[in-house]
């Protein structure tokens, strides 16, 4: 007589939540892509008006909090609150966007993350009133259209960075397109 198809397994069966339960990689990637959308929001209402000083609006800092908390982020010595202006909290979500990415892709990052990286650190050049900005703003823009203008403006480097930041999720799950 044979044996069922369950005699060989050992112990009860795993339950979903097992199952379900994303691991670290996943979690980080998605604390990541849920940061980029952040940054867009911001970076999108910043645009709406022209004005980076403005303070962030409350549901955006409360999801900046929630993300903080997720990533265990020891961010308590700098506040928060609702003063807290659109730019500094965008420039927040950059620093640690950076730090989740070049861990989540160390040594494997295709050209396309490597060049959201590097455009992640040109990043202050939006905020930046000096002449000299102008090229840093086009070289960011290069790197996420690879428009070769040299004339890039705020806007638009601004609006390549939160389409990147969109779009962010097609970067860390390669699998995904063709799933």
């Amino acid at each position: 007589m044979s044996k069922p198809p369950n005699a060989l397994r050992f112990g009860d069966p795993r339950s979903w939540n097992e199952f379900a339960r994303p691991d670290f990689d996943q979690s980080r990637r998605f604390l990541a892509e849920s940061l980029s959308l952040l940054l867009a929001d911001l970076l999108r209402s910043v645009l709406a008006d022209a004005s980076p000083a403005l303070p962030a609006d409350e549901g955006t800092v409360d999801r900046f909090r929630e993300l903080a908390d997720a990533l265990e982020i020891p961010d308590s010595a700098r506040p928060t609150g609702l003063g807290v202006t659109r730019a500094g909290l965008a420039k927040r979500c950059v620093n640690w966007l950076k730090l989740l990415l070049a861990e989540a892709t160390a040594g494997n990052a295709g050209a396309a993350m490597r060049e959201f990286l590097d455009a992640l650190g040109l990043f202050p050049a939006l905020f930046d009133s000096e002449p000299s900005a102008r090229s840093r703003r086009a070289r960011l823009t290069w790197l996420l259209t690879h428009d070769r203008r040299l004339d890039a403006s705020t806007r638009e480097a601004a609006t390549a960075l939160i389409e990147a930041c969109e779009h962010l999720g097609v970067l860390l799950w390669p699998d995904a397109e063709t799933a």
